[in-house]
């Protein structure tokens, strides 16, 4: 199916012609009616009038709030757009600036909830807090009562903190517990990092004695040649004096594990075999790697919504020779980049279509945020490929500037949203309906700039496509491979 999806752009099957032509339709009355008011009427007074005119069956109260929301979140995605505008011109990534955002958002909520969109993640979790209770029992299901246990939950705890943000981060890697079918061997390695093909890139040997002089003392003992030296938190520095030594076990890519201290360890094997034995929890994910995972998801929807934009009815109509009609208020806005009325038009329109029920695959209720945000995302994606079409941008820079609106703007959506609510959001913002809607409502006002640009936009948005597909067929497999991970692949090919 992902083969399909990505190559023959079968993702507009989600949203029939017809629905996208009554957004095209839709977004021209909204814009149309919005370059004709006065000046001196503000877009919110104005969207608050036309909202009512084109939802009659909505209360008062219910206009004010959609209006408010509307204005807010173009306001909100154009400051979170500068935000990472600046901080990319300051030698930042955007996934440093996007964790920090997330950090920021959710700070008074904590992590269980910044991650509870990430819905794949409990499975994972569930996997390391199952893992690591067993590391704890004997072959009869009790708890260990070895007073040397802390040893053995370190290291399950190194590799299950490690595989928690490798999947969080999206990296290849994963760590292991060597456990022997009879006793362990002299020298035997203790905790292994496997590439995806299940390569070794790395040897751990674990001692977590009661202080420095005893840890040494017990590497001296053996021979752990080829073999890490993975120690305490807390007793890390002093043995770096003596011996190399490290308090995390670490993938080529960065990925690390959590440090954790002797203290630490030993209360949790006295909480063990107490009867007392605590789960991790969200905390143990490292938030900025949860956030760099969310960040790239955000970039690879971007690609594959910008790759099948084309097909549209509106690009479709002006590669045909349809004129379309419209004032030069809205050209100068949208070639000066004053766009926060047409963005507030278009959201009104698209927020009406929905409410009417005239797009099937989004629910009426969805949120208007969430609306006005694919409009701003359709819009600047749409403005992005105009500028590569007039050769302002090369074709990865343009792609390049896509993916930063997706990232900058899916953190608005989480800026805004509360706890698991914010998976939704984000799905059905750059999903693909909110593609597809972003899509034609990004060609209706690009192509009122003028249709000679527009035609030369159509061939920009093909080259996306045929490079896309090209990195497509650079995946191995359609069958073995997850779609996420074919969608990696295509994303390392246009961008490597």
């Amino acid at each position: 199916m992902i083969k399909d999806l990505l190559i023959n752009s079968s993702i507009f099957s989600f949203i029939r012609n017809d629905e996208l032509d009554s957004v095209r339709k839709m977004e021209k009355e909204f814009i149309d009616s919005w370059a004709r008011k006065n000046p001196e009427i503000s877009d919110k007074a104005w969207l608050h009038k036309e909202l009512t005119i084109h939802l009659p069956e909505e209360t008062p109260e219910r206009i004010k709030e959609y209006t408010d929301e509307i204005v807010s979140t173009v306001q909100i995605n154009a400051e979170k757009r500068q935000s990472l505008d600046n901080a990319i011109s300051q030698g930042r990534s955007k996934e440093d600036w996007f964790a920090k955002e997330v950090g920021s958002a959710t700070k008074d909520f904590g992590q269980v909830k910044t991650c509870e969109y990430l819905k794949d993640l409990d499975s994972a979790m569930d996997t390391s807090n199952e893992n690591l209770y067993n590391s704890i029992l004997t072959d009869n299901a009790v708890v260990n009562k070895n007073q040397n246990l802390d040893g053995f939950i370190a290291e399950q705890y190194h590799a299950e903190t490690f595989n928690l943000n490798a999947k969080a981060s999206g990296s290849q890697y994963r760590a292991e517990v060597l456990v022997p079918e009879g006793a362990y061997g002299k020298n035997s390695v203790d905790i292994v990092i496997k590439d995806s093909n299940g390569k070794i890139v790395s040897r751990y040997q674990s001692k977590y004695c009661k202080d420095p002089k005893a840890t040494l003392e017990a590497f001296e003992k053996g021979d752990y040649r080829g073999q890490q030296k993975l120690v305490p938190a807390d007793q890390v520095s002093e043995i770096k004096n003596s011996t190399k030594a490290t308090d995390v076990i670490e993938a080529p890519d960065g990925t690390k594990s959590n440090p954790i201290t002797k203290k630490k360890v030993k209360e949790m094997q006295e909480k063990a075999q107490t009867d007392s034995w605590e789960k991790m929890d969200w905390n143990e994910y490292q938030i900025k790697n949860v956030a760099k995972g969310i960040a790239k998801k955000a970039g690879h929807a971007a690609l594959l919504g910008a790759a099948v934009s084309s097909t549209i009815s509106v690009f479709k109509k002006v590669w045909n020779g349809e004129k379309i009609e419209t004032s030069k208020v809205v050209q100068d806005a949208i070639k000066n980049g004053a766009d926060t009325g047409i963005k507030v038009a278009a959201s009104g329109a698209l927020t009406t279509c929905v409410r009417r029920g005239m797009i099937k695959g989004l629910a009426k209720n969805t949120p208007v945020g969430v609306l006005a945000t694919i409009a701003d995302t359709g819009i600047e994606s749409a403005k992005t490929l105009f500028k590569v079409a007039k050769g302002e941008l090369t074709l990865k820079e343009g792609m390049n500037k896509i993916e930063q609106v997706a990232v900058s703007n899916t953190a608005s959506l989480i800026a805004a949203g509360k706890g698991a609510a914010i998976g939704a959001k984000v799905g059905a913002c750059l999903g693909p309906i909110g593609a597809a809607a972003g899509g034609v409502i990004g060609a209706t006002v690009g192509s009122m700039i003028g249709s000679e640009v527009a035609k030369k936009a159509v061939k920009v948005v093909q080259d996306v496509r045929e490079k896309v597909n090209e990195g497509i067929k650079k995946a191995k497999s359609y069958v073995k491979d997850k779609a996420e991970k074919v969608i990696g692949k295509v994303w390392d090919f246009v961008f490597g």
